[in-house]
């Protein structure tokens, strides 16, 4: 137990900065401008195919709610397909719809890297529904369709989206929402809190466990809320803080409990930095910690002083700032905050490099 602890507390949970800034087309594409309306990710199928696809995908939209909205997918789905129509090969791609500030549309490929590749092919599982060409329903080659506000909830997963690490009675998995690996095959349900612990304590990166990260080789490390049993068990109660459990199998269930997990950690090491502010205003110190202030978060990062900022996902034009220039560590939190000392703090809360009155700049 004392190891697991120690080990947790080594393993410091990966900063939320814009991942998609640092490497290859595949990954800027996320900050793209405008509305991501419509997300297509094709394994290796021929483009003719997808284009096939993608003209059932019009059709069915159809039966969207509101006239604006078929009026709208229908264009988006007849440039997508006007897109694809008249390219050979096989498509290893993202193809992407996107509505712009000024209500045009923008069609947008990406290819996909040579490590994309190999992932979507079978170095971890793809999840979600595969359509498959109606002539080839065994065809290997297969494409996700999302649409709305499912395609860019999936495009940052599969770009950028944390992993998690659970147990099951199959094995050990490493996922985020829309990926996952089996990193370690298990014989059966882990029966006592000892085998839990041993099998626990074995997982590092690479051994076994394994990357699904779309941008390099990065497999995770254990932390204090990134590991826990999924699926039955009568070991929940009995279970430490670093290691959770819930009961469902389903996968979407599944990182919404790990999402719960990280987000409650993230709440209290918030807490810790505003305990600290607490105290050197008690000792008549310049803070190196500030919070609610959007102004003073403001005047810190333009003068490069931000060293990390923990803030509510409700201010998102700041996180797409920090997240786009790529220079401060960012953690968001989400959900309602209103009876932690984050939520009474302004729901944001930052560390200086130094200690500075930042109301004496400007």
């Amino acid at each position: 137990m004392n190891e697991l602890k120690a080990q947790a507390r080594i393993a410091k949970p990966p900063a939320r900065c814009q991942i998609e800034c640092q490497i290859s087309g595949a990954a800027k594409m996320a900050t793209t401008q405008g509305e991501l309306l419509v997300l297509i990710l094709s394994n290796g199928m021929p483009f003719g195919d997808l284009s096939a696809i993608i003209d059932g995908l019009k059709t069915s939209s159809k039966s969207i709610g509101s006239h604006k909205r078929r009026e709208l997918y229908w264009q988006a789905y007849t440039d997508l397909s006007s897109k694809v129509a008249g390219m050979d090969g096989a498509a290893n791609c993202f193809l992407m719809y996107r509505l712009g500030s000024d209500g045009e549309g923008e069609v947008e490929l990406a290819e996909l890297t040579k490590r994309q590749r190999g992932l979507v092919g079978g170095g971890c599982e793809v999840l979600g529904h595969k359509i498959k060409p109606a002539d080839d329903p065994t065809s290997k080659n297969w494409c996700l369709a999302f649409c709305e506000d499912e395609a860019p909830r999936a495009l940052e997963d599969l770009m950028a989206g944390e992993p998690c690490i659970y147990l099951t009675a199959e094995g050990v998995y490493v996922a985020t929402r829309y990926k996952r690996a089996l990193c370690k095959g298990l014989s059966g349900p882990l029966k006592t809190l000892k085998d839990v612990e041993k099998v626990v304590s074995e997982l590092a990166p690479e051994k076994p466990l394994k990357s699904v990260s779309f941008l390099a080789n990065d497999p995770p490390a254990r932390n204090s809320y990134n590991v826990f049993l999924a699926g039955p068990s009568n070991l929940g109660p009995d279970l430490p803080p670093m290691i959770g459990h819930v009961a469902t199998t389903s996968t979407s269930e599944i990182y919404d409990y790990f999402c719960h997990r990280r987000n409650s950690y993230l709440i209290a090491e918030a807490g810790k930095l505003i305990a600290q502010l607490q105290t050197d205003v008690a000792k008549n110190q310049t803070p190196i910690i500030s919070a609610g202030s959007t102004k003073e978060a403001t005047i810190a990062y333009k003068n490069a002083l931000m060293k990390r900022v923990y803030v509510h996902e409700s201010m998102k034009k700041f996180v797409d700032r920090v997240r786009s220039d790529g220079q401060v560590e960012i953690f968001v939190i989400a959900g309602d905050v209103t009876d932690s000392d984050f939520g009474r703090f302004g729901s944001l809360v930052f560390e200086l490099f130094y200690r500075v009155d930042l109301t004496t700049l400007g």
